[in-house]
This record gives C-alpha cells, structure tokens and sequence, in this order.
C-alpha cells in the first residue's frame, strides 16, 4: 500500500520507506532566498558606488513598490576606500539623484524588482526616521550587517544607507533582498 503525504498545497506526493524500513525524505535546507529565486525569480541585489563621498551622504536608497509582497532584506554589505562610520535609516520623502536598476539574482528571470532604488551620487530628498542599525568598516575593506531576512519592508515603505562618517573617497553599498507574497509562510 503506497501512503500518501498531504502538503496543504495541493502537491501531495507518495512517500516510500528504504529497505531498513525508515522514511524517506527530504528537505529544504538552503537559505530561504535561495528558494524564492530558483522558484519565482523574486531575489535582487541593489547596488550603489560613490567615486568621492563624503561625511553625510545618503549612498543608496530602496523603497517596496509592490502592492502585494513583503521585501525582506538579507544583507547590506559597505565598502570604503576610508575609514567609515555607516548608518542604515527607515525614511520616508521623495528620493531625488540616479535611479538604479537593481539585479534579479535569478538570471534566467525576467522579473524586474518592484523598488523605486537610487544611489550611484548622492540621494537627496528624503527624511530619515528610526535608525535600524550602524556599522564601521575599516579603510579597504568591507564588512555586512545581516539582517537573516528579519528586516521586512511592506508596500510603501524605505530604507536608506548615509556615509555617516569618513574621508571623501569611493563608499560602495549592495543590498540583498527577495520578495514573498503577503501573508505567505
């Protein structure tokens, strides 16, 4: 007799059991980014680099523009040619500067990221409000602040990167982020 398992999503599959009478199964261990890419080509990177930023700037700016998905933000990563002091903002206002097309991950997708996102100069234009993180990266190098998906974006809403301190130089900025229909589990 051949038993069957119910998913919830009508993608009910038959089990079997091995030889030495255990289950056989599966999972999905992957980071969960990784699975809306390969299944709905809904992960981007967002990038912004500055040539010569200074103390104060906003690097980069990305806003959901979607009606009915979350963006989940997985990691900012910042580069600087200087010593740098970076802080991460929820704003609000209109952003104004270089408009970026962020990268779908999936490179078979088509599927364009539903963000309004700036950066390559610096953006202008908005208020910032709550401070969701700071962060330091030392000359040369670079450094992430991971949010593991936990930093949630619903429709109409943005974050922004300011260049809080440091010497005028190169400050580089990527924002990794994926998409999920609201209320999807």
């Amino acid at each position: 007799m051949e038993a069957v398992i119910k998913d919830g999503k009508g993608k009910n599959g038959a089990a079997s059991v091995s030889v030495v009478q255990r289950l056989n199964v599966s999972s999905k261990s992957n980071p969960r980014a990784f699975y809306i890419s390969r299944d709905d080509g809904l992960a981007f990177n967002c990038t912004s680099k500055i040539a010569s930023a200074v103390a104060g700037d906003i690097v980069v700016f990305l806003k959901n523009t979607s009606t009915t998905r979350n963006l989940f933000i997985k990691t900012f990563e910042m580069h600087a040619a200087n010593d740098a002091e970076w802080t991460i903002y929820s704003c609000t206002g209109t952003a104004a500067g270089t408009e970026v097309t962020p990268a779908n991950l999936n490179l078979g997708s088509g599927l364009p990221s539903e963000t309004d996102a700036y950066g390559d100069a610096a953006v202008t234009g908005l208020t910032t409000d709550r401070r969701i993180g700071l962060h330091r990266t030392s000359a040369g190098s670079g450094d992430e602040m991971n949010y593991d998906d936990a930093l949630i974006l619903p429709p109409n809403t943005a974050v922004c990167v300011e260049y809080t301190a440091g010497t005028t130089g190169i400050a580089e900025v990527d924002i990794h982020y994926h998409f999920e229909n609201i209320g999807a589990s």
